[in-house]
């Protein structure tokens, strides 16, 4: 990859056909990419059969759903991406159904890691993201989880110990003229 395209990349652009796109406000800012494991195909495909064998119905769909499931849940896989901004998490997932979340940063509470026996057996974890006032958003199947959430509570907090803007010229000005209003209603009460 050339220098110019990496930096493109990096940047949250992308090329069309040769011409160059901005990226959407959301996806503006990029710092990285999330990269999720193969291996959550196998776990989805297994947990969905698994959940069709509690049930008498569900053991007649599983006859359709053996050899057809694999292809709906790689489907699924391939049109999963996510990607860390300097503001939020932007997640896009779905096939038939499509979901876009963003996360934004300065909300964000807690980012935990979850491993279970089930979850070690098929090589994958599960990362649950709090923010106030909202439910919790859990995210299955993400490589090196890890420096991923490390990353992310980094970049959250450079986000919220920014110094703010210093007050401008105009508020300030506001804030003398209700001093100077106070002063006088003061000084005509006394």
């Amino acid at each position: 990859m050339t220098t110019e395209l990496n930096y493109i990349l990096h940047r949250g652009y992308f090329m069309d056909e040769g011409i160059q796109v901005q990226p959407s406000y959301a996806d503006s800012g990029k710092i990285m990419d999330v990269e999720f494991d193969r291996k959550i195909i196998i776990y989805w495909w297994m947990t969905a059969n698994f959940g069709l064998l509690m049930s008498v119905v569900g053991i007649v769909v599983m006859l359709f759903w053996v050899p057809f499931g694999w292809l709906v849940h790689k489907k699924q896989f391939e049109h999963m991406s996510g990607a860390l901004t300097d503001r939020s998490i932007n997640m896009r997932m779905g096939w038939l159904f499509k979901k876009q979340q963003n996360i934004p940063l300065d909300k964000l509470t807690d980012v935990s890691i979850h491993e279970g026996p089930i979850l070690n057996a098929f090589g994958v974890v599960r990362m649950q993201f709090e923010t106030a006032g909202a439910a919790p958003f859990i995210l299955t199947g993400v490589k090196n989880a890890d420096g991923f959430r490390d990353l992310v509570l980094q970049q959250r907090d450079s986000l919220v110990s920014a110094p703010s803007a210093a007050p401008s010229s105009e508020s300030n000005d506001v804030l003398v003229e209700i001093r100077d209003l106070l002063k006088s209603i003061d000084s005509r009460l006394e």
